[in-house]
C-alpha cells in the first residue's frame, strides 16, 4: 500500500523557527534561490547557499576580501544588494579610485560608503519592495539576481 505524502515535514520546519519573521525570511530566501538558480548565468557565477532566517544572505565573488550581500529591509520596504568589504579600508579605497569605471560598467546607481573605523565599508544599490505581496516576488528575485550579476562583473577585475 502506497502512502500519500503529508505536510508533516513542512509543519516541522515552521515549528523550528523562533518567530514568524524568521519563517517569512526563510521562505523568501528559499523562493529567491529557487528562482535565481534557474538562470544559467547566475548558476555559473554563484553557489547555492542554505536559506537564511536572517534579513540578509551573503554570496562569495571569488575573493576572501569581500562578498555580495543581499538584504530584505522590511521596516523600510527595501531590497538591497551590497559589495561588503570587511576590515579592509585599503581595498575600499582602491575600488573607489576606479569609481567612475565601476559605476559605468555596473550600469546601476551605486552608493559608496567608506565606514572609517567601523567593521566594514560597502557599496550599495537598493529598490523598494512589498515583501508581503507574493505576486511581486518573481520581479524582486529577478532584480536581485540581475543586480548581483552586474555588481560581480563590474567589481571582479578590480578585486
Amino acid at each position: 500500500m502506497l502512502e500519500k505524502p503529508n505536510d508533516w515535514a513542512k509543519e516541522i520546519k515552521k515549528i523550528d523557527f523562533s518567530s514568524e519573521t524568521q519563517q517569512r525570511r526563510y521562505d523568501y530566501w528559499t523562493a529567491f534561490q529557487d528562482r535565481a538558480f534557474q538562470n544559467a548565468e547566475f548558476f555559473r557565477e554563484f553557489k547555492r547557499r542554505k536559506p537564511s532566517t536572517d534579513h540578509w544572505m551573503n554570496y562569495s565573488i571569488g575573493s576572501s576580501e569581500c562578498y555580495i550581500s543581499v538584504a530584505q529591509i522590511r521596516n523600510r520596504d527595501e531590497l538591497n544588494v551590497a559589495l561588503y568589504i570587511p576590515n579592509n579600508e585599503q581595498l575600499y579605497q582602491s575600488l573607489e579610485s576606479h569609481k567612475g569605471e565601476i559605476d559605468g560598467e555596473a550600469g546601476i546607481p551605486l552608493s559608496w560608503y567608506e565606514l572609517k573605523g567601523r567593521k566594514a565599508s560597502k557599496i550599495v544599490t537598493a529598490r523598494t519592495a512589498e515583501f508581503e505581496n507574493h505576486g511581486e516576488w518573481n520581479e524582486q528575485f529577478d532584480w536581485l539576481a540581475d543586480t548581483m550579476l552586474k555588481m560581480k562583473r563590474a567589481f571582479k577585475k578590480y578585486i
